[in-house]
């Protein structure tokens, strides 16, 4: 079996493994093709949304929640783009949740002091985010500790960190300034425009549909995106517009995708997940690949903090409470794999859609939080096993 992976130069390197002979697809593989598939999740949230409509008279499908929807989205989501990187390369991050919450901390307490510019708080939550993702992989890179360990043992250092800095309370005082991360929508001709690009976008795959073996799942791809976007406009401009969260996260996707799928440090990402000894023997500097994921993961978090304090208003001492256990299922939900080497950003922005869905939903019930803990938790172990199962051909048990 041949294995490409692009070396330093963005050639490609040939590296030659024993060969495997190929197994028929099975019937099961085609059921998990279809559940890890963009259509799949698309389904899988038509029927959410059909079932809390019904259940909720209405209410989930309204303007203003599906506008609140989207915004609880976007905060898990551009986490999520960060841990899709992370994922990718064969790691995890489990310590998101609690930087978040320290930087909401340290955020407000700036705010609260009412002495400098908001860009300086803007600067001091990348800041933060970059030097957390520093921290943690030096830890994992160079020291050599597994990023379960390493991101585990930040959790709770970070968590403490932001206990002891709040002492427990919330701390309110967000300017204006701040909470137009958050609250803040865009309208007019900026909204307009935003929804012609993200119409362009979807359709641009059929410019290769001539060049494709596979003609008709292009033409599928480009309707249910464009169905997406239309779907999106009307939520948006039935309200008060694109909520400011949905904007930076959309924006950040996309750049995102294009840097995965068109730059050499994309191939070089999802060849050091897929082989890393073959990344390796073919020249790509696995260790400054690794510190730059968990670097973007906290860039990505803290900017998520901006949002989070920006909507809130306050600085909850539970901030970003399983944050990483939402970034992580949306991800696998989205058709990445734990195992590293596969993900699309398209997938992880409809597998946080499908998470908060479910949250939402439940709230709108009067659900009690700790059975809105074990849903999420069963959607994660499912999410997972699928993933398992697509390694081992669809086989339901695994061998003794």
């Amino acid at each position: 079996m041949k294995t490409n992976v692009a070396n330093l130069k963005g050639d490609t390197v040939i590296i030659t493994s024993p060969e495997v002979k190929a197994s028929t697809p099975s019937r099961a593989n085609s059921v998990i093709s279809i559940l890890r598939s963009a259509a799949g999740l698309l389904v899988a949230i038509a029927l959410v949304w059909l079932v809390f409509s019904v259940l909720t008279d209405g209410v989930f499908v309204s303007d203003r929640n599906l506008s609140n929807l989207m915004r609880q989205t976007a905060i898990t989501a551009i986490v999520a783009l960060g841990m899709l990187v992370v994922i990718a390369q064969g790691e995890i991050d489990l310590s998101v949740g609690s930087f978040m919450s320290l930087c909401v901390t340290i955020v407000a307490m700036i705010e609260a002091s009412g002495t400098v510019t908001p860009w300086v708080t803007i600067c001091a939550a990348l800041a933060m985010g970059v030097a957390v993702g520093l921290w943690n992989g030096a830890w994992i890179a160079k020291l050599g500790l597994p990023s379960f360990v390493a991101t585990l043992g930040s959790l709770m250092l970070l968590r403490g960190l932001a206990l002891a800095l709040s002492g427990g309370r919330t701390i309110s005082g967000i300017s204006d300034d701040i909470r137009f991360f958050g609250d803040a929508f865009v309208t007019g001709p900026a909204l307009w425009a935003f929804i012609a690009i993200a119409a362009l976008v979807s359709l641009w795959p059929l410019r290769s549909i001539k060049k494709s073996d596979h003609p008709r799942s292009v033409i599928v791809r480009v309707m249910l995106g464009f169905a997406s976007v239309v779907l999106l406009a009307w939520a948006t401009i039935s309200y008060r517009g694109l909520p400011m969260p949905v904007f930076i996260t959309l924006a950040a996707a996309g750049v995102l995708s294009w840097m995965l799928s068109n730059t050499v440090w994309g191939r070089h990402v999802y060849a050091v997940g897929g082989n890393r000894a073959a990344a390796k023997s073919a020249g790509i500097p696995i260790t400054k690949h690794l510190v730059t994921s968990f670097i973007l993961i906290g860039v990505l978090t803290g900017i998520a903090t901006l949002m989070f304090v920006g909507r809130l208003g306050s600085a909850p001492p539970e901030s970003g409470l399983f944050l990483e256990l939402n970034a992580i299922a949306a991800v696998v939900i989205g058709g990445a794999s734990l195992y590293g080497g596969t993900g699309k950003v398209s997938g992880v922005l409809l597998g946080a859609l499908l998470m908060q869905s479910l949250g939402n939903g439940l709230s709108l019930l009067n659900v009690p939080t700790a059975y809105q803990n074990i849903t999420s938790g069963i959607v994660l172990m499912l999410a997972v096993y699928i993933d398992v199962l697509s390694k081992r051909g669809g086989k339901l048990f695994a061998r003794p």
